[in-house]
Parts: structure tokens; sequence; C-alpha cells
């Protein structure tokens, strides 16, 4: 585990904290900052002035997503449109870059460990990984790292300015209330990822120039081969058992002997032999743990025993313990065994050769702790070792980058269609897509089939328009739409003042914390005084 790139707590967790109360704030108080009329020209996206088919902005909000995760930031429902919207609105602001020592601060706080101490460079360890992952040059990399802090520090900048009263009126949450109304007809074309056919032959080469490339993705895990040791040679209980203790026991299992609920005391009381002997049995694996433990303690330290000691065999044969060779596993990932517990097979994979054995686990037949017989390390592994699955993701990678073009090629496709005043829908049969017409619904209760997963479905919508085309949309099931709204309608009956006031209080107190933040305040103005009479 790379420690600099954990959720952080201290200054770290605080800076993220801060940063990630910003895009939460600002999707509440903009969203929709634009509204319908941001569309320029027939078949263009440009949003708030920036063409949102640019790849450069694309790329922009790519790497903010990648950065935020890096960081421990999440980002996964900030879309593309509202990362343009909040970067306008810092536009708007002449809100300048920060200095470069307050990004330099910035860097190093978001890249330091949760307890402060660094451990040599954690800046560069960062940008060295990320760099891989991102398949760019160490500068690139620097590059995209130092605008994505600018970004983010410019709205941060924003909300700060623009957090306190008076900001989010009455008449405002009106009409974002108006806007939760409206309910939108829209035309839908579907290409099912499921259709898309690819024909990829296997590249040996270029599988293994991306395997080079993204090697610490295939880091092989450590593999343990261990041995159970169960000593079942138990001394039978022959201590006193109390009312209290059958009692307590029947509680334990209540559900086993199928106890009423309320009379569980009468009903444990009168079953008391059986109770007994179970409790009996519990006590002697529990003193036989005991026993088997402190011996080992005594005589087999692991810190100044080895397990070849030849003491140890004899002291394993004078117990007249099982030893069964368990298959291998990775550690971390314990197979399940009826016989061992879980929990010391999972303390199996943390064994070292001077680690040798676990702690004792109890079990209903007795004693069992772990040897270690063998450890292999985590480790890079080589090409051949991991030829077919490295073949595999390639081209999976391939068939996701030619899907990506095929949706490029459908969208140019049919926005040409649409300047030339071609019906969407029969556009969209021609160009081999899926198309239907879902019932009407609201930016905020898109269905399921139609929600993007890095764009805001809603948001899209509104910010086409009727009769627009919006921008392709990639759903969970990993289906891409293309969307064209047919009509809006808002209903005729208006938003009324107790409406209006039940929607403030449903905000106020979904965002509570963030009032006692200073970041939300007075979403509506205090009543006047009433007049003395």
């Amino acid at each position: 585990m790379i420690t600099w790139l954990q959720n952080a707590t201290g200054k770290h967790h605080r800076l993220i904290f801060g940063f990630l109360l910003v895009i939460i704030v600002v999707s509440f108080v903009f969203y929709g900052f634009a509204g319908r009329g941001a569309l320029k020209g027939s078949g263009s996206y440009m949003y708030l002035g920036v063409d949102l088919n640019d790849p450069s902005v694309r790329l922009r909000h790519r790497d903010a997503q990648f950065f935020a995760n890096m960081t421990g930031q999440r980002m996964d429902n900030v879309s593309l449109q509202q990362r343009v919207a909040e970067l306008s609105l810092a536009n708007s602001l002449n809100i300048p870059d920060p200095s470069e020592a307050e990004i330099r601060k910035i860097a190093k706080d978001a890249t330091m460990p949760p307890d402060g101490k660094a451990e040599g460079d954690t800046l560069g360890k960062f940008i060295d990984f990320a760099s891989k992952q991102l398949n760019a040059s160490d500068l690139e990399t620097r590059a995209r790292f130092e605008s994505f802090i600018k970004d983010t520090w410019r709205i941060n900048k924003a909300m700060t300015i623009l957090s306190g009263g008076g900001h989010a009126t009455a008449a405002q949450v009106k009409r974002i209330l108006d806007r939760e109304r409206a309910k939108w007809t829209v035309d839908a074309a579907t290409l099912p990822a499921a259709n898309f056919k690819a024909t990829i032959a296997d590249d040996e080469a270029k599988a293994k120039a991306s395997f080079e490339a993204n090697k610490e993705s295939y880091r092989l895990p450590a593999k343990v081969e261990v041995s159970a040791v169960t000593i079942t040679d138990v001394t039978p209980d022959t201590s006193p058992i109390s009312d209290d203790d059958v009692v307590t026991f029947g509680y334990n299992v209540a559900e086993k002997f199928k106890f009423e609920t309320g009379k569980v005391k009468e009903q444990a009381l009168a079953r008391r032999g059986e109770i007994e002997k179970l409790i009996r049995a519990e006590r002697a694996v529990t003193n036989l743990a005991g026993l088997i433990s402190d011996e080992l303690s005594e005589k087999f330290a692991v810190d100044a025993t080895k397990a070849d000691n030849q003491g140890f065999a004899a002291w394993l044969k004078a117990k007249k313990a099982t030893i069964t060779a368990l298959p291998a596993y990775d550690a971390g990932s314990p197979p399940v065994n009826d016989k061992v517990p879980a929990e010391a097979l999972r303390a199996g994979g943390d064994l070292t050769e001077k680690e040798w054995r676990t702690d004792v686990y109890r079990t209903e037949q007795g004693a069992v702790f772990v040897l270690l017989n063998k450890r292999a390390e985590s480790r890079l592994p080589e090409f051949a070792e991991v030829k077919a699955l490295a073949l595999s993701n390639w081209k999976a990678t391939e068939r996701s980058r030619l899907l990506t073009e095929e949706v490029g090629r459908l969208n140019k496709a049919l926005l040409a269609d649409q300047a030339a005043g071609k019906s969407f829908t029969e556009s969209a049969k021609a160009l081999g897509l899926t198309v239907s017409s879902p019932a009407a619904f609201t930016a905020f209760t898109v269905p399921e089939n139609l929600t993007g997963v890095t764009e805001n479905t809603g948001q899209l919508i509104e910010v086409a328009g009727v009769g627009k085309i919006t921008a392709p949309i990639r759903t969970r099931n990993g289906d891409y739409v293309f969307l064209r709204p047919a009509k809006s309608e808002v209903p005729k009956d208006d938003s009324t003042a107790e409406e209006t006031k039940l929607f403030v209080q449903r905000i106020s107190g979904r965002n509570a914390y963030f009032t006692s933040m200073g970041l939300i305040q007075d979403l509506t103005a205090p009543p006047e005084p009433e007049a003395a009479k």
C-alpha cells in the first residue's frame, strides 16, 4: 500500500474535505447555472464559451477526476458541464491563479502521508505513479497536476466569495423548485455496447508494450503454503454450572433450540441437561486453547525459536497434534476451510520466516494454529507469466477505444443530419441505433437506462434544450445514448408559497452541516418583524 495515496487525516484530510465541500456546494447552488440558452449555432456544443467536444476540455475534466481520486477526493458525480460552469464562475469573478508558492504547498500537502511525516520525496513518488497510470511523461504529468490544483483552488475561492448570506434568495429557490417539477419528453437513440462488433487480432507486441507501461497493475500478491495444526486432547470440564450460566448460554443458542421470545429463561432451565453438555464442551476447548497458547509462548516463542526446532516437533507429537498441509493461497485471500477458522487463515497470510506461526484459535473440536511452510513474496511478473491476461486486457482497451471512435462517428453523423433538417429518429434508425421514447421525466428523476456514469443526464438535457441533440452519454451498463429533448412542460399550477417553504426546509436540513461551516447561510431572508399592535 502506498501510504501517501491513502485517505488522509489531519491537515491532509482538511485540505481534501475543503475541496470536496466546494464541489458539493457548487453542485447545489449553481446547478443549471447557464440555463438553456447556452447552445450557440446548429450542431454546436458550446457551453459558456467552451466547446464540450474539444478533446483538451474533456482531457482536463478526466484529469480532474483522476487526480481527485488519487488525492482521496470524489468527483464521480461532477459532470463535464458542471466543472465548466464552476470554472466559468471563477472567471466571471476574475479570480486569478494561485501563486507558485501556493501551488507547491497544495501539491505537497495533498501528497503528504496522514501522519505528516514525509519519507523521501512523496510528491516525486506521487508524480511517478501518476505518470505510469496516465502513460505520460514526468513533465506532462506535473503540468496536468498543476492545472488540476489551479482549477480546484479557483473554484474554492469562488465559493468563499459567494458563501455568505443573500446569494440564494427565496425567488431563486422557487426557480429551482420549478425546474425540479418540469417534465421532459425526449427521443432516445441507444448504441448497446454488447452489439458493438470489433475484430481485434491478437498483437503480442502491443500487448507487451501495454503490459510494460502498466506493469504495476499486474503485480502478483504474496503467496503462502501453510499447515493447520489441530490439537483435540481436551480435558473434560468438571467445574460448577450455575442457573445463570445456563440462562446466559440459553440466549446464545435460543435460535438453535427455537426458544420463544420472552421465555428463554424458563425454556433454557427446562433443557438444562442439554445446555450443560454444550457449556462443558465449550469450556473444555477454551481451557485447551489457553493451555496450548501458554505453552507455545513459554517454550517456543516465535522470536526465539524456529519452525524446524526438534523440541517443537517432539512437543507436537506429545500433544497428539494433527498436521494438515493446506493448498497454497494468496496472502489476503484465504480459502474457506470448515476445520480452520477464517481468522487463523487470514493470519496465516501474514506469516514470514521470522513470524512462523499464528496465535491459537478455538474450534468445536479443539485448538488450532497455523504454521508457515513456504512464502513467496509479492513481485512483478514477466510478460510470459501473464501473457494471456495482458492480451485480454489489451484487447479490452482496444475495443473500448474503437467503441469511443464509433460513438464519435455516430455523434457527428447525427449532428450533420440535424443540420440538414433530417428527422432524429429516422437518422438514428439509419445508423443502426435502437430508438425509443421513454415516459416523461424530470431532470432529477432520470430513468436508470438513461443515467450517465460521468455525465449528468438531466443537466445535459437542460443545456441542449428542446430540439437539440445532447452529447453522447455513457450509461451504467456501458451503453451509449443520444437524447433529443422534444418537449419541456412545467406544471400549470405554480409552486405555492407552502411548497417553496417545505423545499427550503428540506434543503436546509440536508445541508445543515454546510450552514454550520458557513458555506450556506440564510437561504431566505428572515421575515420582517410584525408591527406592534
